[in-house]
């Protein structure tokens, strides 16, 4: 890594607070969604649905917005993980030329909404990591703001999956399968946090002959109000020449 940003050192009581807490943040938000909801969110209305990573419980979706509107500019982005799709809403609105995608079925719903009632171009696709993508479809950027657990535990229902990755398995697809569909120039990002597995993260870059370069980072609560502190990243996986 460029420059070393140690990820979070938990003793095994915190860890399992930390785990605890995190559950707990997913618990208020499936109970809040028992039918789609308005909220405003960074200056735009956004709709909300059932069963979809709802951003004003975090907040880290804003900073990564603002900051892809800046690095990303007018050119081609593919999305990976949308869920309610404020991040290519807030690229698209920026000029870029976005294809967003999700896994879970509801969240697609969800993202398309909010590009409609926005009445911008962004092509919202169903299907688990590049597998809704065309062959030899190509982006200048490439951006998930990952499920950033890595814990010994199956997520099992879509919801928990936005927030956890058993062993980085989706996460390893989404690495090794980026080659395919980044332009000659084109960046794989990724959005994480030091309360991720930083270590095993620059393992599988480098397996896939990539180096994480240091784009971005910022320090904010966990939930906004509150003690708990995390700090948010963007990496780029640089290719090792």
């Amino acid at each position: 890594m460029s420059k070393e940003v140690p990820t979070r050192i938990f003793t095994p009581t915190e860890r399992e607070g930390w785990r605890q807490q995190i559950y707990d943040i997913y618990a208020r938000m499936r109970a809040k969604a028992d039918k789609p909801y308005e909220i405003e969110y960074g200056g735009i209305p956004l709709t909300v649905f059932p069963n979809v990573y709802a951003p004003e419980f975090f907040d880290d979706s804003l900073w990564y917005a603002n900051a892809l509107q800046e690095i990303v500019g007018n050119k081609s982005l593919l999305e990976v993980g949308t869920g309610t799709g404020v991040i290519a809403v807030f690229c698209a609105m920026n000029g870029a030329q976005v294809v967003a995608t999700d896994i879970n079925p509801d969240a697609v719903k969800n993202a398309q909404t909010n590009a409609e009632r926005h009445k911008l171009d962004v092509s919202v696709r169903e299907g688990d990591v590049y597998n809704a993508l065309k062959a030899g479809e190509k982006f200048d950027f490439i951006f998930w703001a990952h499920p950033f657990n890595n814990w010994d535990v199956p997520a099992d229902d879509m919801l928990l999956r936005s927030g956890l990755d058993q062993g980085y398995e989706s996460l390893r697809a989404y690495v090794a399968g980026a080659h395919d569909h980044l332009t000659s120039e084109g960046k794989l990002l990724l959005g994480t946090g030091d309360s991720a597995d930083l270590p095993t993260i620059a393992e599988i870059a480098k397996d896939n002959g990539y180096a994480l370069k240091l784009v971005r980072e910022m320090d904010r609560p966990l939930e906004p109000g509150k003690e708990a502190q995390i700090k948010d990243l963007i990496y780029e996986f640089a290719p090792i020449l």
